[in-house]
């Protein structure tokens, strides 16, 4: 195979940044992956166990959790069943599983919208909790996100979504991704051979979750908040080096 290639400095230069630059977007995988460790581990330290007390919290609570229902925490909606004819171009968003990528809520060239007629249910505002109650992969039943990004009266969830109103959702939605919440679907999600996964409103709502006061919940929450942020940033630069790596390789050669 006949190649152009260049002198042997000009070799070694283009070799070295992109070594450099594959070591930089490893870098930032690693960070990634330690990050999403830490709070794994954090999860299970400091939310209550069967004491009524976490492992870690932070300083000036002591106070043991008490134990509450679900919906005195968040109360949830199901969506908007619709037919096919109501769907057109432009209208309000319907917001499906595809909205929530990996934890985050996301908006795509994918959405689909209908007619503002059709809409029977109260719209969706940034700081509710959107979650998949209904997937053909019943793997994906239970996944979720604060909604973030929406203008008012501009979407609703799908017939196959819940959406979880709290006046603390930082704190409910970081309980959602406890060994609580796994438990929970592994048990009443019903699905397999071939059905689709649904999870039903009524079952999350009676079940009973340890809980501390409102002040601990919005530091909680806040704090987990801020580790979703350190792990969305590091993302964010990952792909933008991706980016960059593929634009030079494009560029840089003959």
């Amino acid at each position: 195979m006949s190649l152009h290639i260049p002198n042997i400095n000009e070799q070694a230069k283009i070799g070295n940044m992109l070594k450099i630059l594959d070591q930089t977007i490893t870098l930032h995988e690693e960070k990634k992956r330690q990050l999403e460790r830490l709070k794994s581990a954090l999860l299970q330290k400091m939310f209550a166990d069967k004491s009524g007390y976490p492992a870690v919290r932070f300083k000036g609570f002591d106070d043991i959790w008490d134990q509450e229902k679900l919906n005195s925490l968040v109360r949830l909606h199901r969506g908007l069943t619709y037919s096919p004819n109501n769907v057109q171009d432009s209208g309000i968003r319907v917001l499906r599983s595809s909205n929530i990528l990996d934890g985050q809520f996301v908006m795509t060239d994918d959405d689909i919208f209908v007619k503002s007629s059709v809409v029977n249910i109260p719209t969706v505002k940034d700081g509710d909790i959107l979650i998949t109650a209904a997937n053909g992969s019943i793997k994906l039943v239970g996944k979720h996100a604060i909604i973030s990004g929406i203008s008012e009266n501009t979407a609703v969830s799908g017939g196959f979504m819940l959406v979880g109103s709290s006046r603390i959702p930082d704190f409910v939605n970081s309980l959602f991704d406890t060994s609580w919440y796994q438990r929970f679907i592994r048990k009443y999600v019903t699905g397999g051979n071939g059905s689709i996964g649904n999870l039903k409103k009524n079952d999350l709502d009676k079940q009973y979750v340890k809980v501390p006061t409102t002040s601990e919940q919005g530091r909680i929450g806040e704090f987990f908040r801020e580790i979703d942020q350190l792990i969305i940033n590091n993302q964010i630069k990952h792909e933008k080096l991706l980016e960059l790596k593929k634009f030079l390789l494009q560029n840089m050669f003959i």
